[in-house]
């Protein structure tokens, strides 16, 4: 790997510093960069962070500095590339950016050496369909999430796995995640972490009101479908579905949010020889 994409997230001026020292670092290694400043804008109905468009052909692997949401949405925009991305942290430490900044040339010089491994991280599909009509679709590193908009009354949902009712929950609403995302929304809701590469499908009710409240782990080659049940008083509240925290998408009465695990993968350069349960020690100590 010679050819570097740096993806930096503007909306931190320290982003912007620190992305300078590693075209640096980059330059004098002997080393090609393209940098692109993280920036959201509007397309096709939702948002394009990185443009794939403007990514040179040569390129051999992805840079992202910022925090693990800057990384998601980087890898989402980048899927279609189908290269391998580094996440590096100029703050605490992520799930997802690993390597902090100051640690840069070391992690950089296991990628010269060619030392460094690949981690093949699931992604989610999600497809938003109302009478009969796919009216919306995106995928998911993290969670795709069923939600109330408010902060009061709850909403009414299926959950219908590979045509089967599994339950009828009245809840705040329900988390739908990858392995990558179990240490995310997943966690702070009662899930369980589950090893990053493993295929799993995991589904954590939120708030429910209900004893049947556990998360429930299914094999990932199920199709989830959860049905927005019609509203029985103007008390409950309205219903939205987010892909990985992104805007929310307003629901009515009937919609079916159809989950299933994507055809791509996210790539994740690795250059940390710890095991996974040697990571979750130390960022549970």
């Amino acid at each position: 790997m010679r050819d570097f994409l740096l993806v930096t997230n503007s909306v931190k001026e320290e982003g912007i510093e620190y992305s300078k020292k590693l075209i640096e670092i980059l330059e004098r290694k002997g080393c090609r960069c393209t940098a692109n400043l993280f920036t959201k804008e509007h397309h096709g109905g939702g948002y394009l962070f990185t443009d794939p468009g403007l990514v040179p052909a040569e390129t051999d692997a992805v840079l992202v500095l910022g925090g693990d949401g800057t990384f998601i949405h980087a890898a989402k925009d980048l899927i279609s590339l189908d290269l391998p991305i580094m996440g590096i942290n100029f703050g605490t430490l992520g799930y997802l950016t690993e390597v902090k900044a100051d640690e840069f040339e070391d992690a950089l010089d296991i990628i010269l050496n060619n030392e460094h491994y690949i981690e093949k991280r699931m992604l989610l599909a999600g497809d938003i369909i109302r009478d009969r009509e796919v009216i919306h679709s995106d995928i998911a590193l993290n969670d795709i999430v069923l939600n109330r908009s408010l902060s009061t009354g709850v909403i009414n949902y299926d959950v219908v796995v590979n045509a089967d009712l599994l339950y009828s929950y009245s809840a705040d609403g329900i988390i739908i995640s990858t392995p990558t995302g179990s240490t995310g929304y997943n966690l702070s809701a009662g899930g369980p972490v589950v090893q990053p590469t493993a295929e799993i499908i995991l589904a954590t009710p939120i708030a429910a009101h209900t004893l049947n409240s556990r998360s429930i782990a299914f094999s990932a080659d199920v199709e989830i479908n959860l049905i927005v049940k019609k509203r029985v008083t103007e008390r409950e509240q309205r219903r939205v579905v987010s892909f990985d925290g992104e805007r929310e998408i307003i629901l009515e009465d009937g919609d079916i949010i159809r989950i299933r695990k994507a055809d791509r993968v996210t790539k994740v350069i690795k250059v940390n020889k710890m095991s996974f349960v040697e990571q979750l020690g130390k960022k549970m100590r």
